[in-house]
């Protein structure tokens, strides 16, 4: 399953590579839940400078703070893994980022739960040409696999909503 996913999401990067060239749009990533892994998948693709401006791993509340501006209400009354989190997240990317899709991600990897929520829970926010795309998802299976299903899944979403 792991080496499906893998394929799958090099497929998508490469053809999200090529549409972002020809379309002349730029992405950028603020990452929690994922550590990387985004960035990674694209960057690992021929091409991916040509479409890939910046990503920020910001995994504790404090980077997200400190980074993103992600204020410290929204994180005591909404949490860390929430739509409202990763909202503010993707606001902060747009003060550092002149791309015009933004993707902010959060949530429980597992293998335990985490302030509430169960492993798999994720929350993500897409930004294409200031249209906002947030998503709820439940993801299964280890720790690598939620990881490896949400970057799928976030990839899949931009390709699916590009043309929109």
């Amino acid at each position: 399953m792991i080496q499906l996913l893998t394929e799958n999401i090099s497929a998508l990067a490469k053809i999200l590579i090529y549409e972002l060239r020809t379309k002349k749009l730029k992405i950028s990533f603020a990452e929690s839940i994922t550590g990387g892994l985004l960035s990674s998948s694209l960057t690992k693709e021929k091409d991916a400078s040509s479409i890939f401006e910046l990503g920020f791993i910001t995994y504790s509340e404090k980077s997200k703070k400190e980074i993103l501006n992600v204020k410290d209400s929204t994180l005591s009354k909404e949490g860390v893994y929430s739509l409202a989190t990763v909202s503010e997240m993707i606001d902060g990317l747009k003060l550092k980022s002149e791309a015009e899709i933004l993707v902010a991600v959060s949530g429980v990897a597992g293998p335990d739960s985490s302030s509430g929520h169960k492993p798999g829970e994720v929350f993500i926010a897409i930004e294409i040409k200031n249209i906002t795309f947030l998503y709820e998802k439940k993801f299964s299976g280890n720790r690598e696999m939620v990881q490896l299903e949400t970057v799928q899944f976030i990839f899949q979403e931009i390709l699916n909503n590009l043309n929109d």
